[in-house]
């Protein structure tokens, strides 16, 4: 009795394993069919969520669309770690009124994806200020990679586009060269 009982005990317990193995396989193949499945837009979904807690100030929310890796090298050239723009965040340093994507382009590989465009950038002005919110228009990139807890931006670098000459400057004649 205690040997039919023990085999009882160990075919339970195998077949517990069994099922627990398959259940965590299944788990993972969903995971990875739903990453694999990720669209060009939301993609730039995900950009623009993160686009828009920036301008909220949730530093928590934008913290946790980041890879603890995440570079930013802004448009003068300064770099940033994530902890550093986190800060900047919190302080005001990075204080936006408007961040927003135009022209999106995607481009999706294999455990990662690069969201693209036309970015304008306003940042907001101090406190007590009269003046006008500084813009900026930038081209911007941002890798994405794929992580088990999901997307997460690992990269963000932005090119600031020199503003186009007013029409009266650009249209003015240029003088005869003298000899």
């Amino acid at each position: 009795m205690t040997l039919r009982k023990n085999r009882f005990i160990s075919t339970t317990i195998a077949a517990v394993v069994a099922m627990m193995l398959l259940a965590g396989a299944a788990l993972r193949a969903g995971a990875q069919t739903s990453q694999s499945s990720t669209t060009q837009k939301d993609l730039v979904d995900l950009q623009r969520k993160f686009q828009d807690l920036t301008v909220a100030g949730d530093s928590a929310g934008v913290s946790a669309l980041m890879s603890d890796e995440a570079i930013f090298i802004h448009g003068n050239g300064a770099a940033q770690s994530k902890a550093e723009f986190l800060t900047a965040m919190a302080t005001g340093q990075l204080s936006f009124s408007v961040y927003e994507l135009k022209d999106p382009k995607v481009v999706i590989f294999d455990g990662g994806a690069i969201v693209s465009g036309l970015v304008d950038i306003a940042f907001k002005a101090p406190a007590g200020s009269q003046a006008p919110p500084r813009v900026l228009h930038m081209r911007g990139s941002s890798v994405w990679v794929q992580r088990p807890s999901g997307w997460r931006l690992i990269l963000d670098q932005d090119t600031t586009i020199p503003a186009p000459l007013a029409p009266a400057a650009a249209a003015a004649p240029t003088p005869p060269a003298t000899q």
